[in-house]
């Protein structure tokens, strides 16, 4: 869908964070990662607790330094230290959604000036007529009423938290949004309506997504493309139907095998399969990718590659 455009919003190169315990011990959180997200667009990112997922997530929109390689946004290197005009751009054109919808909002404000707390910063209204009005329009936009703009987060739902979320992330016009994990604390039901408002929000606006998650299931439904992740290193990527239809290495097979059936006589004969890193053999930092087929790769030595697709 996306991929038409020729250069990508987002251009992540050789991505690595580290984490320095002490002077003998290093955390690899993130380990030579490269993806792209094209405009309009939502890549899914996947992989168990502890895979590195959100850590990219906060590099990218750099909450974190990053230890090594490139990221380039909209056209901008955005990798090393930032210049002004460079950071206002990053925080007007890429926003994030946290996992936790009431952590992340700052329970002594309003809602209308939490929503509205981007434009203040930025200076990005003429007077406090076309402040409300913003405020008012994108709260429209999400499913709320302008009136809950004068409540206070603690007396909302967990869905209507994450909605005033998406809301603050909207309200800056964004090319990119970064959802980490942001339906994973919400009733199944409720997800449902959050994500089905993400997509019509991207139907309309045109934003591209970095969606973050574990649930496999919501991530097929969002994505057009999906990067499955494991101990740091980007494992597998390719578009929703190559990724689905044909899993080349024993990690997404093992992720996807695991996925409950909603047919009781098929999930009854369902087998899931095992993976086990440290007994595989399989050595992440000896892989390079290879192309399997249309934009579909694996991270894998030949020999992997040879046995795995034969």
């Amino acid at each position: 869908m996306a991929q038409t455009q020729t250069a990508p919003l987002l251009k992540v190169s050789g991505l690595k964070q580290y984490f320095h315990i002490n002077k003998n011990f290093t955390v690899k959180a993130v380990d030579d990662v490269s993806f792209e997200i094209y405009p309009g667009e939502t890549y899914g990112l996947v992989g168990e607790s502890g895979s590195g997922k959100s850590t990219i997530g906060r590099s990218v929109i750099r909450l974190y330094d990053p230890t090594g390689g490139s990221i380039l946004f909209d056209g901008q290197d955005i990798s090393g230290r930032l210049s002004r005009s460079q950071s206002q751009h990053l925080r007007t054109q890429m926003q994030m959604i946290f996992q936790d919808p009431m952590a992340s909002l700052n329970p002594r404000k309003k809602v209308g000036d939490i929503i509205a707390e981007g434009l203040d910063i930025h200076h990005m209204y003429s007077s406090r007529a076309e402040r409300q009005e913003k405020v008012e329009k994108i709260l429209a936009k999400v499913g709320l009423a302008p009136e809950h703009a004068e409540r206070y987060p603690h007396q909302f739902s967990g869905g209507q938290r994450q909605r005033v979320g998406i809301a603050r992330a909207l309200i800056m016009d964004p090319k990119l949004i970064i959802a980490d994990e942001c339906i994973s604390a919400l009733d199944v039901s409720i997800q449902a309506q959050v994500v089905n408002l993400m997509k019509d929000i991207q139907a309309e606006t045109g934003t591209a997504y970095l969606f973050i998650a574990h649930d496999l299931s919501m991530v097929k439904y969002i994505s057009d493309r999906i990067g499955v992740l494991h101990l740091g290193h980007l494992l597998e990527t390719g578009t929703t139907d190559e990724i689905f239809a044909n899993p080349v290495h024993p990690y997404t097979r093992s992720l996807l095998s695991a996925i409950p059936m909603p047919n009781p006589v098929v999930e009854k004969r369902r087998v899931a399969e095992a993976y086990d890193y440290a007994s595989s053999g399989i050595d992440y930092n000896k892989g390079t990718s290879h192309l399997v087929s249309g934009t579909h790769y694996v991270k894998c030595t030949d020999e992997e590659f040879a046995r795995w697709t034969r």
